[in-house]
Parts: C-alpha cells; structure tokens; sequence
C-alpha cells in the first residue's frame, strides 16, 4: 500500500479494499501474539498516577483527571501498553505497538493488534502516514507511525487512534 493511502480492512470478510486485494487475515494466527504491559506494574508509565487515584485525599478532583492527555500517542504515558510479538521473525516486518489504551478496553485493543497482525502476515504492510479504515459502517480509522529505535531491528510501528 502507498504510504499515505486510506485502506479498508473489513471485519471478517479478511479483505483488504486497497494495495493487497484479496488478503485473507486471521485473527488468531498462532505466529503472532500482543504482549501487555498493565499500568498497575510499578515500573509502568502512570502507575503513580493510577495509585493516587484511590488514596483518599490525595485523590485528583475530575476536573483535574479529565484534563490528562490520555489520546497522547508519543510515548507510553499511562494506561495499558500492547506489542505485537512475532512480526519481524514471521513477516520481517515491525512489530505493532498501541500505547494509553484505558485498562477497560484491553479486549478490544487486543482485537485490533490481532486484526492488524493478520493483515500484515497475510502480506499487507503498514508503512509510516498510512491511515486504515477498520470497519465498513463506521469511521474507526486508524494511523501508523514507525519510530526508529536504537538498531533497524528496534523499530516499530505505532498504531495511532484517529477516530
């Protein structure tokens, strides 16, 4: 798919409208699975946050609490982590990352990196400034951006909400 193109890819049809015609995508392709960092991990991004949620009077008002970027999609800031594992050795192709997913919507998110994945194992690439269509009926586009990491091998491709 050229970079900067809008593709489809429907939800159990496994095809693609776009730059891979026909491709057939499995979400439960054994080959790939997402690894999940949690934010109530210690170590995690926003785990302070999170655990003065709960504290009494250190808690933050709402007001405060609705003002915090969780749609920020730089870095991991707070919230649930997800990468893919398995591209690069069954693809070679970079592994998928969504960051500052809410804990709630884990199963979802999931879903989505399993859907990206079996396109991507079914030939399709997602390169930086692609934007996808996830579903036929509604707007659910998505956005990919590669970030270089230390060796070509450290780079990933970040999965971005759009709408």
């Amino acid at each position: 798919m050229p970079s900067g193109t809008v593709d489809t890819l429907r939800a159990g049809s496994g095809t693609s409208s776009k730059g891979c015609p026909s491709l057939t995508t499995r979400i439960d392709d054994p080959r790939v699975q997402v690894a999940v960092e949690l934010p109530s991990e210690p170590s995690a991004p926003g785990y302070e946050e999170l655990s003065g949620i709960g504290s009494g009077e250190n808690r933050p008002g709402m007001d405060e609490i609705a003002e915090w970027p969780w749609l920020e999609q730089n870095d991991h800031r707070r919230g649930t982590r997800l990468m893919t594992v398995g591209l690069r050795m069954y693809a070679a192709h970079p592994e998928l990352e969504l960051n500052n997913l809410p804990t709630m919507f884990l199963e979802s998110g999931m879903r989505l990196m399993k859907e990206l994945a079996g396109y991507v194992l079914a030939g399709g690439n997602l390169e930086h400034d692609d934007v996808m269509q996830m579903r036929d009926s509604l707007p659910c586009l998505v956005g990919f951006r590669r970030i270089a990491g230390q060796t070509p091998d450290d780079e990933i491709v970040r999965v971005v909400f759009l709408s």
